[in-house]
């Protein structure tokens, strides 16, 4: 009895799959939410990073639901062009925002308590008038390739403060293990106080095409265009 009740139940289940697969309304309510659910876990998988916040760094924030950009944090002054000589994959500290400098230092007229409402009674640096700095970010990332973020500027500091990131946009490979960091410029003709944590950048993250490039021997070969080699407003300014 018990084979003829499994045989039994063996073929109903095959007349109910037979039956579904027959109602298409039927395969998309049951497979869509499946397939849905599939493409989202692959979304967060291709779009997920790896990152590593640096003592003294600040993670990465978006401001609002619908921002795009994290806006980026100053974790410290960097050399431009050394390398710290313990931590060789950072570059070398200037100043962290966390003591005074010696008084016969080089940067010690620059370095003192802050008189703006954001920073008052904590430690800034004071930029020189067109003066520009290397400031690290806090953050070392790893992402699938060909992801990638660009950091750009903020436009509240470019239209209130006339501060700027002149390295933009800076790009961050996939492969880069090093700090992110961009390079601020003082654009006025007064000094301009900057500190941990500033809000300094914001990061868009991307993927890259990676196109197949064809060579062609003559640039003839290339195809015409109506517009031809017309640039820098070859198409008028207004």
């Amino acid at each position: 009895m018990k084979k003829i009740a499994k045989k039994a139940t063996k073929r109903d289940l095959a007349v109910l799959v037979r039956e579904i697969l027959q109602d298409k309304k039927m395969v998309g309510e049951i497979l869509f939410p499946i397939i849905q659910a599939k493409l989202e876990e692959e979304e967060i998988r291709r779009n997920h990073i790896f990152m590593h916040v640096l003592e003294g760094g600040k993670e990465p924030k978006r401001s609002t639901d619908g921002s795009i950009g994290y806006d980026g944090f100053i974790r410290s002054i960097v050399s431009a062009d050394e390398m710290d000589p313990v931590h060789k994959h950072l570059r070398k500290t200037i100043f962290n925002f966390d003591e005074l400098m010696p008084p016969d230092s080089e940067l010690s007229r620059k370095i003192g308590l802050g008189t703006q409402r954001e920073n008052k009674g904590r430690l800034v640096y004071r930029m020189d008038p067109n003066e520009s700095v290397t400031v690290g970010l806090g953050i070392v990332t790893a992402m699938e390739f060909p992801m990638f973020y660009w950091v750009a500027p903020r436009s509240g500091y470019a239209s209130r403060k006339n501060i700027t990131v002149t390295n933009a946009p800076g790009t961050v490979d996939p492969d880069y293990r090093g700090e992110a960091g961009v390079l601020v410029l003082n654009r006025n003709s007064y000094s301009f106080e900057i500190g941990l944590h500033m809000k300094i950048a914001q990061s868009i993250y991307q993927r890259a095409i990676i196109p197949t490039v064809t060579k062609v021997d003559r640039y003839e070969d290339l195809p015409k265009t109506i517009r031809g080699s017309g640039g820098f407003g070859s198409t008028g300014y207004y």
